[in-house]
């Protein structure tokens, strides 16, 4: 069953010098229970992508065209109180940084409880008055939300989680901090966990124990999850699909396995071959030369060609259309010099 359907999605900012489409024309999808990877360059668009699903663009920003469908129903022509009941509620979200996402005045249980009585029927006021008593009294530890805080950390490994649910943010280590927003993106069991960069600020052993982490609870919850990241080798490890993203656009998608195994965009091809590997051991990494180009009024129909070591005239002129490029019908890249012989430049 198909949990998200993106659909021709264009994410614009204005600007003094013109307006930057920072989504341009992407299409994606999420089926019930899988783990989705969207990878790409910094600047590629992909943080843009994600608060364009859940709705929280910063202004100026804004989704001029196309739709998001969640459960067939499209986010787009929701009222703002209709998706702060969906955010948090059915579709979380878990950011890269959590000591920013974290309230340092409160305690960690204390901010999941918050999400479950917000979003669950556990009985317990969510009025202003309400609220500030228990910021001036503390959260009831007999309370229903405040159990719910303590389960679901132990859930995502904290250790002594009946204690360390009184401790505030700064005195938890930073693995443990993105725990606690796992914890608290899962707290209302979601259908749908946007991951953004999850484990970017976080040494290589607790990086694999978060992933570990989400595997399992997307098991556990029967969460999709879309993750977002620019590092190769946690999709590798992760991911059931993935799309590559570059200058606003999808440029390719395909399963895990086959994108890794045959890369096809001149684009995949390049994050692959400056990515480091422990099975094949290089003296020198072969960087993809060039910038993302600025997102106002490029000039050229591909994006990728003025980088692109295979690039032809056309490339510049002609838009690149989505085309069979596997060995499965899943996967497809947006390049003019792949596809059918036939249809190849």
């Amino acid at each position: 069953m198909t949990i998200l359907e993106v659909e021709n999605l264009h994410t614009v900012f204005p600007t003094p010098r013109g307006e930057v489409e920072a989504v341009d024309g992407v299409d994606l999808t999420i089926e019930s229970g899988e783990i989705v990877g969207l990878v790409g360059e910094s600047g590629s668009g992909k943080s843009v992508l994600a608060d364009s699903i859940v709705g929280i663009v910063e202004e100026p920003g804004e989704v001029m065209e196309g739709d998001v469908r969640f459960h067939g129903e499209s986010l787009l022509e929701k009222t703002d109180a209709e998706m702060a009941d969906i955010r948090g509620g059915s579709i979380s979200m878990v950011f890269q940084d959590p000591m920013n996402s974290l309230n340092p005045t409160l305690t960690v249980g204390e901010q999941i409880a918050e999400t479950v009585r917000l979003h669950q029927d556990v009985g317990e006021g969510v009025s202003l008055p309400a609220e500030v008593k228990r910021k001036i009294l503390g959260a009831s530890k007999n309370s229903e939300a405040w159990r719910k805080a303590i389960e679901m950390l132990e859930a995502v490994g904290i250790p002594e989680p009946d204690s360390r649910a009184s401790d505030y943010p700064h005195e938890f280590s930073g693995g443990m901090r993105q725990r606690a927003m796992i914890a608290m993106a899962l707290s209302c069991e979601p259908d749908l966990l946007v991951a953004d960069e999850p484990t970017t600020a976080l040494d290589v052993t607790i990086q694999a124990q978060i992933l570990d982490e989400l595997r399992a609870l997307k098991e556990e919850f029967d969460t999709s999850i879309l993750l977002i990241t620019h590092d190769l080798a946690v999709v590798a490890e992760t991911c059931d699909r993935v799309n590559v993203m570059y200058a606003g656009k999808i440029v390719e998608r395909a399963p895990a396995d086959e994108l890794f195994s045959n890369p096809q965009h001149p684009y995949t091809q390049g994050l692959l071959a400056s990515t480091p590997r422990l099975d094949d051991p290089r003296d020198d990494l072969q960087p993809i030369e060039g910038n993302v180009p600025d997102l106002i009024d490029v000039p050229y129909a591909c994006h990728f060609a003025p980088r692109c070591p295979e690039a032809e005239r056309e490339c510049y002129e002609r838009p690149p259309d989505f085309r069979e490029v596997g060995e499965e019908t899943e996967h497809v890249a947006a390049c003019l010099r792949r596809g059918p012989p036939e249809e190849q430049l």
